[in-house]
């Protein structure tokens, strides 16, 4: 099979993917209730988180500047922000097109190597991962008991026996321990598995190069504060959803991260289904936990499409110029 028919192939079946997930949450959804809502939303949050939106866009490039530093690439901070929102800007056209892209944009506006560029998103990435993954320890924290509640009232009735619950948690445990004892004897492993472990963990051991270490700590915690608020504001745009507290915020970073980051395009589908129903926790219906997730998701989807357009405008400008600048040179 040739790559580009296997890549043809990925599309289709990530673009199928979400059109059935979509089906699958919108199916039961009252459409007359549905815009009827639409009409009561105050969009001043909603205008509010879209340009919020470009602080996360301004933090992650000037966390990006710090990664290539060690390389010999000392940028303007706007130049590597366009190439952040072209990159968003072509993940909305194909899943994880956008890594690629925005190294492709530094490599032709400012001559940075892509191997070089490629693994500071990689290192980026982990941190992204090792973030979010802190997030989620924050909200079972935060939201301990509402959860214990939830899935109290959900599976009173399962009835699993105590061996069995033992078990399990028995198993996750060994599993852990397991994958712990493969990953320090990493130069025993073959194959794929190997590679991206070996660039799992060169990521990691990359972060001790950086010359600006406060820097990057900062604006990493700046890029997820402006990511919580980016969702918890919008919760106030809804009457039904208004009263809720800081710590659906958390969850809804949480949630919302997990979803995108499956290989499905744009999250369409996953985003919607998986915000609704971990909004079932706080007792928000159905229909307004997929309307207020629609909200958020539609809300991202402008904010990438509009600021991305523009930077691409940006950066053609940039090119031509530069094009002109070196025929001169000749």
């Amino acid at each position: 099979m040739s790559k580009n028919l296997l890549a043809f192939l990925k599309i289709l079946i990530s673009v199928g993917l979400a059109g059935l997930l979509l089906y699958l949450v919108f199916r039961n959804v009252d459409w007359i209730e549905f815009w009827n809502r639409a009409k009561s939303v105050d969009y001043s949050w909603v205008i509010a988180s879209i340009f919020l939106s470009v602080v996360a866009y301004v933090a992650r490039a000037y966390r990006w500047n710090i990664l290539l530093e060690p390389l010999g690439y000392n940028l303007n901070t706007s130049r590597t922000t366009l190439a952040v929102l072209i990159g968003y800007l072509a993940n909305l056209a194909l899943p994880r097109l956008g890594e690629i892209t925005r190294c492709g944009v530094l490599k032709r506006n400012d001559n940075v190597s892509m191997p070089s560029a490629f693994g500071s998103v990689v290192t980026e990435r982990i941190v992204d991962v090792f973030t979010l993954f802190l997030f989620i320890i924050i909200s079972l924290f935060l939201e301990s008991q509402r959860l214990y509640e939830f899935l109290h009232d959900a599976y009173k009735d399962l009835n699993i026996p105590y061996p069995i619950l033992a078990g399990l948690v028995l198993t996750m445990i060994i599993g852990v321990v397991t994958l712990i004892i493969v990953v320090r004897k990493k130069d025993g492993l073959k194959g794929r598995f190997a590679i991206l472990l070996k660039g799992f963990i060169d990521g990691l051991l990359s972060l001790k190069d950086i010359k600006r270490p406060i820097g990057f700590i900062v604006s990493t915690l700046v890029l997820w504060l402006v990511y919580y608020l980016m969702s918890y504001i919008i919760i106030f745009s809804l009457p039904e959803t208004s009263h809720l507290g800081p710590g659906v915020g958390f969850m809804l970073l949480i949630t919302g991260g997990i979803a995108l980051s499956i290989p499905v395009q744009s999250g369409f589908g996953t985003y919607h289904g998986m915000i609704a129903g971990m909004l079932l926790l706080y007792a928000v219906d159905e229909n307004t936990g997929i309307f207020l997730a629609t909200l958020l998701h539609t809300s991202q989807i402008v904010s990438v499409a509009l600021f991305g357009s523009i930077a691409l405008i940006i950066s053609l400008i940039i090119r031509r110029k530069k094009s002109k600048e070196d025929k001169l040179a000749e």
